[in-house]
Formats: C-alpha cells, sequence, structure tokens
C-alpha cells in the first residue's frame, strides 16, 4: 500500500505539474507563442522603392532611375542547378564556378530569390524568360537603379551610393536600411537619404515547417522617394567643369541676392556609379589620385587668397578712413619694413597710384601700406565682418579657414595686407565675401535645396547686413570694374562685348616654387548683379588667365541664356535646418 500511495501520489503531481505548465503555455504566454506561429507562418520578400528624383532649378534631370534586369535563382524551385547555371553561363559568358559561388553568397530563405547576374542586357532577360520552363528556379527580374545622366557633373554635390558594411548595418537597420541596401554616402543622396529612399513594398507569403513557399498572401506596392529640386544650373555647371579640363580646381556661382547657389564644382570630379556598381579599380584610382577627385575643393580646401585679399584690406581701410578713394601712394617696385624687402610684383614699381589703379593693376606696395596703417586688428576685424573664418551656413561640411593672430610682426601685417601669411579662405567663402561687393553690403547665406516632395524649403532670411557704407562698396567697385575694363587690368582677359564685369585676380604663392593658386572673384552685369563668382586654379598660376576665362565663360552664359528664374517665395531657414539633418551617420 505504501508503494501504491507513492506512486499515486507521484502520478497526481506530474498531472499538477503538468496542468501549471499547460496553464502556463496557454494562458499566461499563448498570445507570444501565437504571434510568434504567425510570423514564423508568414515572410516578407522586400522589394524597393525607387529613389527619388534630383532634378536642377529648370527641371533638368540630375540623378534618376533605370531599368536593369537582373538573374536569380529561386532555391526552392531548383532542379538540376548545374544544367541551370551552365546554361546561364554560355548566354552571359562566365565561367560556372563564378556563378554558383554568387548563388552561395547570395542565398538565405528557400523562397528568396539569390541574385547571380546583376545586370544583362534587355535581349539576353527576354530570351531567358522565354526559356524559363525548362530551367526551373531561374528567375528573371527587372529593378530600378540609380542612374546619374550627367556623369561626373555635379557629383561632389549630389553624392553616390554604396552597400552598408557589416559594421554599419546594426546602426542603419533602425533608419530601415536592409542588408545590401544602397544607401547615400556623400552630399545629397546622404543628406536627404531617409526622403530620397521612399517607402519600400514586397510581398507577404506563406511557408510551411521547412520554410517553403505555399502561397502569396498580398502584395505592398513600394512608394517612390520624394522629388528634389535644386538651385542650381546643371548646364551652367557643365559648362564650368568642362572649361577646367580636369585640372585642379573649384569655382562657386551663386545669386548675391539670395543666396542661391548656380553652380558649385571642384575638378577633378569622379563618376558615381563605380561606388554603386562596386567597380574596385574605378574606386581604387579615386583613393589613390593624388589629385584627390573625392574632395569637395569648394568647400574642404582652405587656400591662402593672395591678390583678392586687398578688396577688403580697401573697404576696411575706407571704413576706417585710414585712405580715401583719391589716398595717393607712390609705388617704387618694392618696400622696406625693418631689415626686409617686400617687392611689388611690378619689380619696376607702378608709380603714384590712387585706389582705383591700385586695385586694377593689383599693386602689392601700395595695400602693404596700406596694411601697416592699419594694423592686425583692423584687418582682423575686417576679415570677420566678410564673413571670414566663419561658417557661411552651409548645409554640408565646409572648412573655416584661418585668420592671423593677434599680434604679428610688421612685415608679416604687410604680407595680411595682400593675402599671404596666416590667413586661409574657402572658395565658398570667396563667393560670398565678393557677393557684398555686388549686392552693396549684404552677407549671404548660401543654400542649395528649394523644395523636397511638397515642401518649400527656401529660406527666410539669408543674408545680413555687413555694415560698410555705400561710399566704401562703391570706390571698391570702381577698381574691380577696372579690372576688368580697363586694358591694363589684371582681369582684362574677362572682358566681354556682351555683358559688362567686375572682377579682382589674386595669384597666392604655395610652398611649391613657381606652382601658385589663380584666383578670379567677381560679379556681373555690373549694373544690376545677377551673379558673384569665386574661381581658384590650384597650382596653375594667375588668376587672369584660366580663371578670368571661366569668369567670362560664366557671365557671358548668364547673358546669352537668361538662365536664372524669378526669386523664388520663401519659408522659414529654421525648418529647413530641422528637416535636412542627416538621417544615418
Amino acid at each position: 500500500m505504501n508503494r501504491i500511495e507513492r506512486l499515486r501520489i507521484l502520478l497526481l503531481l506530474s498531472l499538477g505539474l503538468l496542468t501549471v505548465r499547460l496553464i502556463h503555455l496557454q494562458l499566461l504566454r499563448g498570445t507570444l507563442y501565437r504571434r510568434l506561429a504567425e510570423q514564423n507562418r508568414l515572410r516578407l520578400v522586400p522589394e524597393q522603392a525607387p529613389r527619388g528624383l534630383i532634378v536642377d532649378r529648370q527641371g533638368r534631370v540630375c540623378a534618376t532611375n533605370r531599368t536593369v534586369f537582373r538573374l536569380a535563382l529561386v532555391p526552392q524551385e531548383l532542379e538540376d542547378l548545374p544544367f541551370v547555371l551552365s546554361h546561364v553561363s554560355r548566354l552571359v559568358h562566365r565561367p560556372v564556378e563564378r556563378l554558383e559561388e554568387q548563388f552561395r553568397q547570395e542565398r538565405t530563405l528557400p523562397f528568396v530569390p539569390a541574385t547571380i547576374v546583376s545586370s544583362v542586357p534587355k535581349e539576353i532577360a527576354l530570351r531567358l524568360q522565354e526559356e524559363r520552363w525548362q530551367l526551373p528556379g531561374l528567375l528573371v527580374k527587372s529593378e530600378t537603379i540609380r542612374d546619374y545622366p550627367l556623369g561626373s557633373t555635379a557629383a561632389h554635390l549630389l553624392g553616390y551610393l554604396s552597400q552598408p558594411t557589416a559594421e554599419e548595418l546594426p546602426l542603419l537597420k533602425q533608419y530601415g536600411v536592409r542588408p545590401r541596401q544602397l544607401v547615400g554616402r556623400m552630399g545629397l543622396e546622404r543628406l536627404l537619404d531617409q526622403a530620397l529612399r521612399g517607402q519600400p513594398g514586397g510581398l507577404m507569403v506563406e511557408v510551411n515547417h521547412r520554410g517553403r513557399q505555399v502561397r502569396v498572401l498580398g502584395r505592398r506596392v513600394p512608394q517612390a522617394g520624394a522629388r528634389v529640386v535644386l538651385t542650381i544650373d546643371a548646364q551652367l555647371q557643365s559648362l564650368i567643369e568642362q572649361a577646367f579640363e580636369a585640372q585642379p580646381g573649384a569655382c562657386v556661382v551663386l545669386d548675391p541676392h539670395t543666396g542661391e547657389v548656380l553652380a558649385m564644382v571642384s575638378s577633378p570630379s569622379f563618376q558615381p556609379e563605380a561606388f554603386m556598381t562596386g567597380d574596385a579599380d574605378a574606386i581604387h584610382g579615386y583613393l589613390t589620385d593624388s589629385h584627390t577627385p573625392l574632395m569637395n575643393r569648394a568647400t574642404d580646401g582652405s587656400y591662402q587668397p593672395g591678390s583678392i585679399m586687398k578688396l577688403v584690406t580697401a573697404g576696411t581701410a575706407l571704413e576706417r578712413q585710414i585712405i580715401t578713394p583719391a589716398t595717393t601712394i607712390d609705388c617704387e617696385g618694392s618696400i622696406t619694413i625693418g631689415d626686409r624687402v617686400f617687392h611689388c610684383w611690378n619689380r619696376d614699381g607702378h608709380g603714384p597710384m590712387v585706389l582705383r589703379d591700385a586695385l586694377m593693376q593689383s599693386c602689392n606696395v601700395y595695400f602693404m601700406s596700406v596694411a601697416r596703417r592699419l594694423g592686425v586688428e583692423s584687418l582682423r576685424t575686417g576679415m570677420m565682418q566678410m564673413g571670414l573664418a566663419h561658417r557661411t551656413g552651409w548645409l554640408f561640411e565646409e572648412q573655416t579657414g584661418t585668420l592671423p593672430q593677434h599680434h604679428v610682426m610688421p612685415g608679416m601685417v604687410a604680407m595680411l595686407g595682400i593675402g599671404q601669411g596666416e590667413v586661409l579662405i574657402t572658395v565658398l567663402q570667396s563667393a560670398v565675401m565678393v557677393g557684398v561687393f555686388a549686392n552693396k553690403g549684404w552677407l549671404v547665406e548660401p543654400w542649395v535645396i528649394r523644395s523636397v516632395g511638397n515642401r518649400s524649403l527656401i529660406p527666410s532670411a539669408p543674408r545680413r547686413r555687413v555694415g560698410w557704407s555705400t561710399e566704401t562698396i562703391d570706390a571698391v567697385r570702381q577698381g574691380m570694374i577696372a579690372v576688368v575694363r580697363d586694358p591694363y587690368g589684371t582681369g582684362h582677359r574677362a572682358f566681354s562685348s556682351l555683358i559688362s564685369i567686375a572682377g579682382k585676380t589674386g595669384t597666392a604663392q604655395t610652398h611649391i616654387p613657381g606652382q601658385s593658386h589663380g584666383w578670379f572673384v567677381g560679379f556681373c552685369p555690373v549694373e544690376q548683379p545677377r551673379v558673384a563668382m569665386a574661381i581658384l586654379w590650384e597650382h596653375g598660376g594667375s588668376g587672369g588667365d584660366l580663371p578670368a576665362d571661366i569668369a567670362k565663360t560664366i557671365c557671358e552664359y548668364v547673358k546669352v541664356t537668361d538662365a536664372l528664374l524669378p526669386k523664388p517665395e520663401r519659408s522659414h531657414l529654421p525648418f529647413v535646418r530641422e528637416t535636412m539633418a542627416p538621417t544615418h551617420p
């Protein structure tokens, strides 16, 4: 009896434990397990949305999508893998081993297609589609991929796409990024990645316990990304890039009244599609090229300004009444400061010069003398008033440049007055600076995005007063007009019979003897300026050569094509800042 009682108690305990477990599974955890079972039964086969278009101010397409045909294999439908791979190999001219290796790498779930060839000609795709009945498991898919119809034009501004690395993927998943999905890496493609990516769709399929597809339950149609409208003029952008002929340099053209960037060129450029397609040879070439084609020289390069800084020196001296437009300084070809002799570029000397003529012929002695009268503190203040050593407000990364220290030797003060020494600026800062003389006293904030989808992103207050008088600016403008118009002006090569141009050339010494940076800054037309520009020819020599030629090309394009649209309506700049925040690292 004791043994029977013990067995009965053990049986009751077992039944009790089993009842408790069933209660726990069915009542307390039933909802969870039901959801897990449902998730195990239903799978989503994702379908990416077409990426949003990027167009210029005239509606010209800068970034779009094109259709490609991919070959994929569905693992659960394959009956004879070697036969299918052999047949495909003969048509696409790729080794069977390479196709098989690609299949193994791409394979995930039995019902998810694994891509073996990312792009095939339409003719081959149609032929294989017709032969699918004898090639079980082969799938011919048409997909859209990013396309840059302008090639390398505006590549630094547009950016490029590439797949996330294994280290980046866990972080990017929170933004909806899937494995092997292309994401923006630079420029607008990165800044607006989430808006351009759109909403993905896909097929909802039911699978059995082995993970094989049983049936398709439904499809969610992908929603294309937002259309982005820019302020740039793609035709002007391309024209400037062609003028550089891949020589290192940069150019920024903007509307001096609104801050709209009409062109931003960095030369040499690159092909964005190389990163999207994973062209290893091209990418390696870009990364090892001594001319650093991936760097945006317009915003990321800091350069000595050379003689274009004489505009700031002149304006600062006029404002502080150190000189007047009629102040005469005699240039004998050199100036002695302490025990050092500083030469003018014209060793024979320019003779007696007033401000207009000093700007026209870019006399070093004149502006070194003016800089000494000003002193380093006044020079620094004038440079800062013109936006130097500060961010311009550009949405992307940019260098701020540098200004001289508060205490420098007298000889260095003189050199600062002609843009040499401890002063560095960017091409974008230079365009903003010269815009002050075009619009008579306003420092503009450069911007490039007009709208994203149906959102207008035009800033409401893109400029602020510099504080210089109209008389000061007019006096400097007279010198800039003479630089181009007068036959003896250093920028006369930019003279055009079609349109009036004002400018200032610069030649900035570098650490490489005989390889100076050439500058040209200016605006046109003089009567009612519509564009302000800054052009840098890196290690090219004089700003009166290629940069002056490019300036003439820009202004004649504006005159002949009348390319610029009317001033747009405005919205709120703070909204731009919040909306345009990068969507991933």
